[in-house]
Order: C-alpha cells, then sequence, then structure tokens
C-alpha cells in the first residue's frame, strides 16, 4: 500500500494503465535501466503516468513539471523480466494502485520521481443501481470485444468477463482503442458509478465507430469480389 506523500519512480508513456492489467515494456534508455534496477532491488513497483506532451518524455527531466503529466496514474508491480543484451530487459508488469501525483523531482539518473498520494476508489454507492448499470456495461463491453474479434480474425469466443464491476470497466478501458485522453477519464473517475458511467458511454461511441468501420470493410470486400465483367474500353 502506497503511503500519503511516498516518493516513487515515474515512468512517463503514451499508454494509461488501469488496476489489475497486464503491461508488457521494453526498456533500453540507460536511465529507464537504472530506474527498473533500483526497483528490482527494492519493492519492484514504479508508477505509470500518461504524459500529456513530448517534453514530459525528454531526456532532460529537471525542466518537467506536474502540468507536462497527467494528474493521476498507477503504480506498477514487476511481475517477470528477461535481460538482454547490453542491459536491456523485456518486463511484464501488473496495474496495482492509482494515485495522484503532488509534485516531481528529477533523479541523479534523469528519471523522474514522484511524490504521490494513494487514489482509492470512494464508496460504491447503492449495490442495486451499480449492479443495473453493470448490467448496461457488460453487454457493450461484449460488443466491443466481438468487434475485435471480427476485424482482427481472432477467435475470442472463449473469453471470459471479470465479474468485479471496476476489474470489468478497466478491461473496457485497456481494450478501448480510442483517444488516450478519454482512458485517463475511465482511470481518474472518483467513485465505481462514475467510472461505469463514463466507461458506458466511451462503449457506446466506440461500438458505433467499429460497427460503421466493420460495414464499410465488409462493403468494399464485396465490390471486390463482383464476377469479372469484360469492360467496353470506350
Amino acid at each position: 500500500m502506497l503511503a500519503d506523500g511516498a516518493n516513487i519512480s515515474l515512468f512517463p508513456l503514451n499508454v494509461v494503465l488501469f488496476p489489475g492489467m497486464m503491461l508488457p515494456l521494453h526498456i533500453f534508455e540507460d536511465r529507464y535501466k537504472s530506474m527498473i534496477n533500483a526497483c528490482l532491488g527494492g519493492d519492484q513497483i514504479f508508477g505509470v503516468v500518461l504524459a500529456k506532451n513530448k517534453l514530459a518524455q525528454s531526456e532532460n527531466v529537471v525542466d518537467v513539471y506536474t502540468d507536462d503529466l497527467y494528474n493521476v496514474g498507477t503504480t506498477a508491480r514487476i511481475t517477470a523480466v528477461e535481460h538482454l543484451d547490453d542491459g536491456r530487459m523485456n518486463l511484464i508488469t501488473i496495474g496495482q494502485e492509482r494515485f495522484t501525483i503532488k509534485g516531481v523531482a528529477a533523479s541523479e539518473d534523469d528519471f523522474l520521481v514522484g511524490q504521490v498520494k494513494p487514489f482509492p476508489m470512494q464508496g460504491s454507492g447503492d449495490p442495486a443501481r451499480i449492479d443495473n448499470m453493470v448490467q448496461k456495461l457488460k453487454p457493450l463491453v461484449q460488443e466491443y470485444i466481438n468487434y475485435l474479434a471480427d476485424v482482427s480474425g481472432e477467435d475470442l469466443s472463449n473469453a471470459t468477463l471479470p465479474t468485479d464491476p471496476a476489474a470489468l470497466a478497466y478491461l473496457a478501458g485497456t481494450a478501448v482503442q480510442g483517444p488516450l485522453p478519454d482512458k485517463q477519464q475511465l482511470l481518474s473517475a472518483e467513485t465505481l458509478s462514475a467510472l461505469i458511467s463514463k466507461t458506458v458511454r466511451v462503449l457506446d461511441r466506440e461500438n458505433q465507430i467499429l460497427a460503421y468501420m466493420l460495414k464499410a470493410y465488409q462493403a468494399h470486400q464485396q465490390i471486390e469480389r463482383l464476377p469479372f465483367v469484360d469492360y467496353s474500353l470506350n
């Protein structure tokens, strides 16, 4: 458990990590090799935050401020490491706790260290209301997975959806191919009801977009399959 005011290494990325979700990483920069080696020698966690701009990922982090990062991130625990040549590493990490950033500073090895505060989900509210919201969310998640399966050609028929409402919403947030700020809004939800409500809105929009794209693709395929005709050259 994070303590209020704890200092943890921060990894600004173009990705939103949700609690309970997996994030593979390839570590190749010297500064992040140092950061990960320090994590491996300690509690094996660091913070993943969404970068707002290119400055957040610059080589000189002394000029990076909290305004260059989205305020809510997730701790990542290292669960597997593959050591490669030149100190490079492949990692498997799992998202754990949400946190808010109170301040940032540059380490001696030029990676960010953040002073953070735990950001736990607030009260779940009326169980009956949450259950009704989940009944709206679950078919939207299943519909989205079905669209992804159709587009990718993968067989996802055996996929089992989480029963925990927050885990279901976080799975949807991870799967959604939409804009990163939308994913960040899901991560930043203060309550379970807000999380589910926002996820329903995002999925409803994304399902409509995917349905349109799939129909357009199928129509294009039908055009390509028209029988051969000896067209006039006139």
